[in-house]
């Protein structure tokens, strides 16, 4: 239960940058470890619902070790987003080794396979950025967002912009929060309906929720909305000047590629969100207001790879029911509804819309049977 169960989050980036580094097939590593490797491995080595006792608790708690390693990744995605630009503007990912293919001349098409590695590679490291970035970027961006510290919430939107999706640090953390399992939270997903519908409702549902949320603060503080206080306007303009600069310094085609990067990101985001309330939702008494948030409106999982992947990111019950708990010390909570799988295994059944029914289906109505 040490620190250094984390680092394996780590190796996600690493095997990206690798990844696009080699170029060509090589840059299939990434989905290739998390869709496939990482899921084998889980099913294998299982899960632990075992808790830290209270002086464990209370040295995990006052180890500043476990936020370092929070604190570290901001950089690593600065870089291996940088390092994914910088490739592609000077050509592609063809090629082995650091060298890059320069200008694309007649004779780098000469052959079919030729070519073929050239979109492969293409494809390989703007899947391999999508899923770090959105793997493990929002799972760090999701815990500094939730922290006290105005330094630490600046960190988890700074991992937010390279993804474009600096909103989810406010509907998250001030509607997602309060409003899940109800009808009125975008990211909660309801029993039978698909992650693609959930995808294609939850992601505007979610920005037009943002801006909202703003606007009643901002109300609150009796503040204009076109003030230097609206964060949302602050974010726009941040993303826009973001993706401004890598469209002069590289443009279009590397700028086009880099946005599909962030949809595949967000997306994987969402996937997350849609498996971790699927078909849970609260009650209402007899005032016609919805029950308190408790451990049964979050599906937990304490499969061991996922805990060390995700920064304990699927003992998700414990998270909504004291939200400012830090990672380290998230718990196991008894008789929550729990997930049959890790993230990345449910990610896959999420996919597949039959098979996911089948097997959630079943679960969630033995839960609301209780």
């Amino acid at each position: 239960m040490s620190i250094w169960k984390y680092l394996p989050s780590y190796s996600i980036p690493i095997a990206a940058a690798l990844g696009m580094w080699l170029g060509g097939y090589w840059t299939l590593i990434t989905p290739i470890y998390v869709f496939l490797f990482i899921p084998l491995i889980e099913w294998l080595v299982g899960s632990n619902p075992s808790n830290h006792n209270p002086e464990q608790e209370a040295k995990a708690k006052a180890s500043f070790g476990y936020t370092l390693l929070l604190w570290s990744y901001v950089p690593i995605q600065y870089a291996l987003t940088a390092f994914f630009l910088l490739k592609l503007s000077a050509g592609g990912f063809s090629g082995p080794g650091i060298g890059v293919i320069g200008s694309l001349t007649g004779a780098e098409f000469s052959t079919g396979l030729n070519s073929a590695v050239w979109i492969l590679g293409l494809i390989g490291a703007t899947l391999s950025l999508g899923i770090s970035n959105g793997g493990i970027g929002f799972t760090v961006a999701h815990e500094l967002i939730h922290r006290s510290s105005k330094f630490e919430q600046s960190l988890g939107r700074a991992l937010l912009l390279t993804t474009l999706y600096m909103h989810f640090a406010i509907e998250h953390v001030y509607g997602h929060h309060k409003h899940v399992g109800t009808e009125e939270d975008a990211a909660t997903a309801r029993k039978g309906e698909t992650f693609y519908r959930f995808l294609v409702r939850s992601v505007p549902d979610q920005y037009r929720s943002a801006w909202e949320i703003e606007r009643k603060r901002l109300k609150k503080k009796k503040k204009g909305f076109w003030s230097f206080s609206n964060e949302m306007l602050g974010f726009q303009v941040t993303q826009l000047a973001w993706l401004a600069t890598i469209f002069w310094l590289m443009g279009p085609v590397v700028a086009l590629l880099y946005i599909v990067s962030c949809v595949l990101a967000f997306s994987l985001l969402e996937a997350v969100n849609y498996l971790e309330h699927y078909g849970l939702e609260r009650e209402k008494d007899e005032r016609d207001r919805y029950q308190k948030v408790d451990h049964h409106h979050s599906w937990n999982s304490d499969h061991v790879v996922s805990r060390m992947f995700l920064f304990e990111l699927s003992r998700h019950s414990d998270h909504h029911m004291v939200a400012s708990r830090h990672y380290q010390v998230l718990r196991s909570l008894d008789d929550s509804p729990q997930l049959p799988t890790g993230y990345p295994g449910m990610i896959l059944l999420a996919v597949i819309p039959p098979l996911w029914f089948r097997v959630m289906n079943p679960l969630v109505d033995r839960v609301h049977a209780r």
